[in-house]
């Protein structure tokens, strides 16, 4: 099981991150710009839509990477969840390691 906490840390400290900079986005941008400038705040507005897509796109290349590490299948299972929703595709993976596990200590 600590194999799988080590493993997972580096997904866990991505998803905190995600969510500690979503809302207060939210207030800083109201702080710091001037919201009669639409166009300024409109490419404000819309940097925590390209964090979050950054985001997953980070979640889906860790994934890929300990896919090969751990030599599991059904990768692209796990980043196609992982596009919609990082949290599902690091579900899968962590599923998957767990049944690998089992096996291998059934083995």
């Amino acid at each position: 099981m600590s194999k799988l906490l080590k493993v997972l840390n580096k997904y866990i400290i991505v998803l905190i991150v995600l969510a500690l900079f979503g809302m207060p986005w939210i207030y800083v941008r109201h702080l710091m710009f001037d919201m009669t400038n639409h166009e300024t705040f409109n490419l404000v507005d819309s940097i925590p839509g390209y964090v979050n897509y950054l985001i997953r796109l980070i979640v889906i290349v860790l994934l890929i990477i300990d896919f090969r590490k751990e030599k599991l299948k059904h990768v692209m299972l796990a980043c196609v969840a992982a596009l919609f929703y990082p949290l599902l595709g690091i579900v899968v993976f962590a599923l998957l390691m767990l049944e690998k596990e089992k096996e291998r200590v059934r083995v």
